[in-house]
């Protein structure tokens, strides 16, 4: 028995031997932790800017003991994204720690020239997560989105963050794209991607000081701008509000968001979207040719009554859904054709579905989809379902008017 005892230690002490601990780990006063990345294209090779936490600020609401800003903005430039971050070491004095970037942010004329380059280096780097989200700087360049002082957090990189989530949950004219959701797109035969737009609203040597989130009205702010388009790996375009809208409700991402329809006589009803459903699918015509469908299933209340009827009437409700279901089916139907006439690009994913449904169908498009989608018939046909009409009955300027 002791002898087995004996033989027991001697393995595990030999054991030890071999392993190393933690023979990858930093001490924090080591690290600059980047909040935020920004990717510009220069003629040298790339742009980069990069957000870095301020940790002996950041810890004070007030500014930080010496009244610095939470975060500093370093800038360098390299042949490739590894490079151009060490050479921020020429200024930085500490090493980049990308383990807790929020947001990465891509210049316009980045975007258009192709991102495959970079989603190489950031997919490969073992640092990044990949829950952060991914932008456009619209019209602008990365680095001026990331030198802009924002109000409610204290840190830019986290305001962009979260900014992005509630403006997707409540508008849904944006989108929280990651990277794997991007690369998922791109790379799928049948559909393209998008990213949301961000641009300056304002001054940007006045959104780069702290006095910009000193004033009731910001001199600066930081505002989306609906959905970019890519086709492939490039950006060709930019979407509006309302086509931002369609591209969502047929990607089912559309949470909840507002809107309003005409009055028969005259005035508005506005009506909030409280469940959105979209089902996509094709079928082929006589000829073989696929015809696709968009079908809504929505479910919407009442928000606001801006004209003279009498919603307690069950006929007026069911007008209104009807009146809401028509205008869905012209302004998505409208949208769609906007995106497939003038980009060509595929990202409401129309060619997933064929590929899914009709694989040897699918083969015969394959390598020319984006020219085919241009030409594909797509229906729409919207369901709503008004659920609440809220507390009161009657319009109050009905109840006014009458004697």
């Amino acid at each position: 028995m002791f002898k087995r005892k004996i033989r027991s230690v001697l393995l595990i002490l030999s054991l030890v031997v071999f392993i190393s601990g933690c023979w990858s780990k930093k001490e924090l006063n080591e690290l600059a932790v980047v909040m935020a990345l920004g990717i510009d294209i220069d003629e040298n090779g790339y742009a980069i800017s990069a957000q870095v936490l301020n940790s002996a600020e950041a810890g004070s609401k007030k500014g930080g003991s010496t009244g610095s800003l939470p975060v500093v903005t370093y800038k360098s430039v390299g042949k490739t994204i590894p490079d151009a971050l060490q050479r921020t070491l020429s200024m930085a004095p500490r090493m980049p720690y990308l383990s807790h970037v929020r947001v990465l942010v891509f210049g316009e004329d980045m975007a258009r020239s192709g991102v495959s380059d970079v989603l190489d280096y950031i997919s490969r780097n073992h640092q990044l997560r990949s829950d952060f989200f991914m932008l456009v700087a619209k019209n602008g360049k990365a680095s001026e989105i990331l030198e802009v002082v924002t109000p409610f957090e204290y840190v830019p990189a986290n305001s962009l963050y979260s900014s992005i989530l509630i403006s997707e949950k409540k508008w849904a004219a944006t989108g929280k794209v990651t990277i794997q959701q991007f690369v998922t797109e791109l790379k799928r035969n049948g559909s393209d991607p998008v990213l949301s737009g961000v641009q300056l609203s304002g001054s940007l040597a006045e959104g780069q000081s702290m006095e910009n989130v000193k004033k009731i009205n910001p001199s600066t702010l930081l505002q989306h701008t609906g959905l970019g388009v890519f086709k492939g790996d490039r950006l060709v375009g930019w979407l509006g509000e309302p086509p931002s809208k369609t591209v969502n409700y047929v990607l089912n991402k559309v949470d909840t968001t507002a809107g309003y329809i005409s009055c028969p006589d005259s005035g508005i009803v506005g009506f909030t979207v409280n469940r959105a459903d979209t089902t996509l699918d094709v079928t082929l015509n006589e000829e073989g040719i696929p015809e696709f469908s968009a079908e809504l299933e929505i479910e919407a209340d009442v928000n606001a009554v801006q004209c003279q009827i009498d919603i307690s009437q069950p006929a007026v409700i069911d007008e209104l859904e009807k009146d809401i279901e028509d205008k869905y089916n012209a302004n998505i139907r409208k949208h769609i054709g906007l995106v497939q006439q003038r980009y060509g690009s595929d990202v409401f994913g129309f060619g997933e579905v064929l590929h899914r449904k009709y694989p040897d169908v699918w083969k015969n498009y394959r390598d020319h989809w984006g020219k085919s989608f241009k030409t594909m018939s797509i229906r729409v046909d919207a369901d709503v379902a008004i659920r609440r009409i809220g507390s009161i009955i009657q319009p109050l300027n009905r109840e006014v008017d009458e004697p």
